[in-house]
This record gives C-alpha cells, sequence and structure tokens, in this order.
C-alpha cells in the first residue's frame, strides 16, 4: 500500500531451517552452490603471454615450428609432468625457458655459453626454436637441468644475464617451462614432432646430452611429415 512493495516470503513446512529459507529466497544462490567451481584459467593465447621474450611479439618473422610455438605458448592446465614435478613441498621441476636471447644466438653458441659459465654436465636437453626461412632465433630456449638442486644457481648466473658473444642489448630472463618438465616429458614432445624430419638442419633440431656428451635422439615410433612453412 501507498506505492511501496512487499516482498512475498515462501510458505515452508514446519520446523523449516534457517538454511532452507535461505535457498527458497535465494534460489539463484543455490544453483551456484552446486555447480562445480569453474576453472580459473583461459588460453594464453602466445608464444609469449606466458613465457614471453620475443616468443610473444614474432618479431621474428615467426616460426613455422608449431611445437616450439605451443611450447612457448605454455599449457594453462599443467601437463603431468608440471603437476608430477611440482608434487609435495620440494619443487623438482628441472625445465627452464631463457627469455631475450640475442636472436643471432645458435643452439651451438647456447650450449658453449652454457659451458662456459660453469654448467657444462649440468644439462641434458637444450632446445632453441629458429625461423627456418630467416635462420635466426626466435629468442628464447628450453634447458633441461639434471638437477632440480642447480636451478637456484643457475637462475642467479643466468637472470639479468648480459653478457653475450655478440653485441646485444637483451637482458635474459629465465623462467620455469610451462609446458613440459623433465628429460623425459621433453623427448616424448619431440620425438614425432615434424622438427625431427631429416629435411631440417641438425642445428635446428633439439638435442640431448649425457654426461655432457651429445647423445642420440631417439628415433620416431611414427613417420614424420616435414614441417609446414609460410609461402
Amino acid at each position: 500500500a501507498g506505492g511501496s512493495s512487499v516482498l512475498a516470503t515462501p510458505r515452508l513446512a514446519p520446523g523449516a531451517t534457517g538454511a532452507a529459507l535461505q535457498a527458497s529466497t535465494s534460489p539463484s544462490r543455490a544453483a551456484a552452490a552446486s555447480a562445480p567451481e569453474a576453472s580459473a584459467h583461459s588460453d594464453a593465447g602466445i608464444p609469449g603471454a606466458a613465457e614471453g621474450g620475443d616468443a610473444e611479439r614474432g618479431s621474428d618473422g615467426g616460426s613455422q615450428d608449431t611445437d616450439s610455438a605451443d611450447a612457448a605458448r605454455g599449457a594453462d592446465e599443467q601437463p603431468s609432468s608440471q603437476r608430477r614435478a611440482m608434487r609435495g613441498s620440494v619443487d623438482r621441476r628441472t625445465t627452464l625457458m631463457l627469455r631475450n636471447l640475442p636472436n643471432n644466438y645458435t643452439r651451438a653458441m647456447l650450449i658453449e655459453l652454457l659451458d662456459k659459465e660453469g654448467f657444462k654436465n649440468a644439462y641434458d636437453f637444450v632446445y632453441l626454436p629458429v625461423d627456418f626461412d630467416r635462420r635466426s632465433g626466435l629468442g628464447y630456449a628450453f634447458v633441461n637441468l639434471v638437477d632440480a638442486a642447480l636451478v637456484p644457481t643457475f637462475r642467479a648466473k643466468f637472470g639479468g644475464y648480459t653478457s653475450w658473444e655478440c653485441r646485444s642489448s637483451k637482458i635474459c630472463q629465465v623462467t620455469f617451462s610451462e609446458r613440459d618438465q623433465g628429460l623425459k616429458a621433453n623427448i616424448k614432445r619431440y620425438r614425432n614432432s615434424p622438427l625431427m624430419h631429416q629435411s631440417i638442419p641438425d642445428e635446428f633440431k633439439p638435442a640431448i646430452f649425457s654426461d655432457g656428451k651429445r647423445a642420440p635422439f631417439p628415433a620416431p615410433s611414427r613417420a614424420l611429415r616435414p614441417p609446414s612453412r609460410k609461402d
């Protein structure tokens, strides 16, 4: 009356609880409480949004290697190798991404740098994605260390690194790879990749090591297609 509205209270059975009253007056709230929790993650849509550097901008013309692009992108849903590495209170992750590398750095130059800075025998996997047409690096690389205990020293050395073998103003950043963790996971990712096709020069491929020496990459388990290239 008098222009005011009255909210009707639903009738409840005798002995109904306060929770029942709340649910009856707020059906949308009750439905939301019973619905599964929505994922907090959305597609990062990079190279680079999660792991950045030149991968984010594609400033080198873009790699035709979709596997390296996926690797740089990082998965929002952590893969099993990532979850296993982070299980428990001790961080066992060993695969790191070096960002903001000079674009004229090659895999061989990166390996030489790792050895020179005291990490010979400390890694068993190195991959520096390359633009096949320009034959230049994309400015980032992946390195797997043989022991998680080496990670703090590695990050302290190369985080902020600027002592390149070529003239460059780039400042290196080191993050954990968000896609694959550990030697086995990286081998699994690239073993049947077009990157390993015989038409691809060896220096453009991932490399694995044992006791500081180059080791043969496991043979593919199926026929490989050559990587697609831009027209």
